[in-house]
């Protein structure tokens, strides 16, 4: 195709992984609901290169009741396009690179609470350009 710029992932990272046991948690048979907290910054490095900081986090902070643990992962990732920034084509490379990390985000996020010895927390397949519409428009501290 003529006339589309191609966007690449550069590298990618993990930045942060934390876990703790909330070993007061009283587990009882009636299902956990966990709403996690998504953010995500986008910075940009030049007019070809920008940089996505993805991160979730599950937290007692988050809630008015206890949680069976705390998590936190971030990850960082380097993207490549031309004219990113432009108009008609920044929604498209910042949506397209949040997609493409989400995955690496959940597997790592499962890996955590897995190893931290509690069944892994899977994140539902969903619609990323959704999670970070107008009403959840979170971003890390600088």
């Amino acid at each position: 195709m003529t006339g589309v710029s191609e966007m690449r992932l550069l590298k990618y990272k993990v930045v942060k992984t934390y876990f703790e046991l909330n070993e007061h948690f009283q587990y009882k048979k009636e299902k956990i609901n966990l709403e996690p907290v998504f953010k995500r910054d986008v910075a940009k490095l030049d007019d070809q290169k920008y940089e996505i900081t993805l991160g979730i986090s599950i937290s007692s902070d988050h809630y008015q009741y206890a949680v069976p643990f705390n998590v936190e992962v971030i990850i960082k990732a380097l993207f490549e396009m031309n004219d990113w920034e432009k108009v008609e084509m920044k929604t498209l490379a910042i949506d397209n690179a949040t997609a493409i990390l989400f995955p690496y985000l959940r597997t790592l996020l499962a890996n955590v609470t897995m190893n931290g010895n509690v069944p892994p927390y899977m994140l539902p397949i969903m619609n990323v350009a959704m999670l970070f519409n107008e009403k959840q428009k979170e971003t890390f501290k600088q």
